[in-house]
């Protein structure tokens, strides 16, 4: 009994500190984000190598459907919801699969069952949306399979596959002006009322900035119709100047000086000497 007993203890231990014993894994888990206007998209994924195998028609069959990945399935998740390859989808976390083929296009699959391992229990009736997507051959091999999102512009990008020679492309579309009106219009009702021609304002500059000059002067009606300050003057003096208004540009300039001297802002110290170049400059027109 003794030894017996001897013997149970030894298996447990040699079990328990076999458990503990931390290796390198096969295909380590790997992640992905990035932010395409104000929608975060993260993709998770366990990144197998190549090997010296035959992937492509060998490891991964085509036409079938294929996880993406490594044990658990890929997984994407949306902050708000998206336009994947012209069609809609609703925020939220989702299994990425594909269906590869030898040429041409391929199809990837968001299906509604993030948490599954591989494709084994996939069910078609969950997915959320199929799309076909560019896929190609490429001269470079890429030893570990890797996600990546490319491209980026300020409401679009690509998420991009990558394993072995074969490369793939889902392009994400986001409505990022409503999201910014959205936002825009919480804050200003979230703000103190003393403090919201500062949202209007800082949203007119962004608007500017970014190529939308009617938005930008809407936004700045907005703003210095609930006050006028040193920085919306400032503002209003450089969407004056971008629709060639430069006498009412001066005007607006002036005003941003006079009111910054008076409350001795720490905008206004740190902006006029740019201020005074801009109605040097705008004088002369």
């Amino acid at each position: 009994m003794k030894q017996l007993l001897g013997l149970c203890l030894t298996l447990l231990l040699s079990t328990a500190a076999w458990g503990q014993l931390e290796l390198p894994q096969k295909s380590p888990k790997a992640s992905n984000s990035f932010v395409i206007g104000l929608t975060k998209v993260t993709i998770e994924y366990s990144s197998p190598a190549v090997k010296g195998r035959n992937i492509w028609g060998g490891l991964v069959t085509y036409n079938e459907v294929w996880r993406a990945g490594a044990n658990e399935a890929t997984t994407v998740e949306f902050s708000t919801d998206v336009m994947i390859e012209d069609t809609f989808l609703k925020k939220g976390k989702y299994s990425l699969f594909f269906i590869p083929q030898e040429s041409g296009t391929w199809v990837a699959i968001f299906n509604k069952v993030p948490n599954q391992w591989g494709a084994y229990s996939y069910n078609k009736a969950q997915d959320a949306l199929r799309v076909e997507i560019k896929a190609k051959d490429s001269a470079d091999t890429e030893e570990r399979l890797n996600f990546k999102i490319v491209d980026t512009a300020q409401d679009r990008g690509y998420i991009r596959f990558a394993w072995d020679k074969k490369r793939a492309y889902i392009l994400i579309r986001t409505d990022m002006m409503s999201h910014i009106m959205t936002n825009i219009e919480k804050a200003s009702k979230n703000a103190e009322e003393g403090d919201k021609w500062l949202i209007h304002a800082q949203a007119a500059d962004w608007y500017l900035d970014n190529g939308h000059p009617a938005k930008a002067k809407q936004q700045i009606e907005v703003s210095t119709g609930l006050a006028r300050h040193s920085r919306n003057c400032w503002i209003e003096a450089k969407i004056k100047a971008y629709n060639k208004d430069y006498k009412g540009a001066v005007e607006s300039a002036k005003q941003a000086q006079e009111l910054g001297k008076k409350a001795d802002s720490r905008f206004y110290n740190a902006s006029k000497k740019r201020i005074e170049r801009a109605i040097a400059e705008w004088s002369g027109k």
